[in-house]
């Protein structure tokens, strides 16, 4: 599957799993109302891929890191689970995870 599917996917199912409209996802985003249901569905539809700054926001609307929209569906996982550790353990997680796979390298 091509990035910008895996994306339009990732976007629609995590807005519906958070209980939002199309509109009401594009306006947590920073899209205007007018216009926010048009540039979402858009996106779900893989007719236009938000660049990376929208993607940005969108995660942040929804709660997600932004890598999470794009990366390896086997590496999702991890990603949610350190975006929502606190930053002051978060560091400490990934020094970690660098330290034991460095081990096994």
């Amino acid at each position: 599957m091509k990035l910008e599917e895996v994306l339009a996917i990732r976007i629609r199912k995590t807005r519906e799993a958070a209980g939002l409209s199309q509109e009401a996802l594009g306006v947590l985003a920073g899209i205007e109302e007018a216009t926010a249901k048009v540039r979402i569905h858009q996106y779900e539809q893989g007719k236009h891929s938000p660049p990376l700054s929208m993607i940005e926001r969108i995660a942040t609307a929804l709660g997600k890191p932004a890598a999470w929209f794009i990366c390896e569906d086997d590496t999702q996982v991890v990603l949610l689970k350190l975006h929502k550790l606190p930053k002051e353990k978060r560091a400490d997680t990934i020094a970690s995870i660098d330290l034991m796979l460095t081990d096994k390298l």
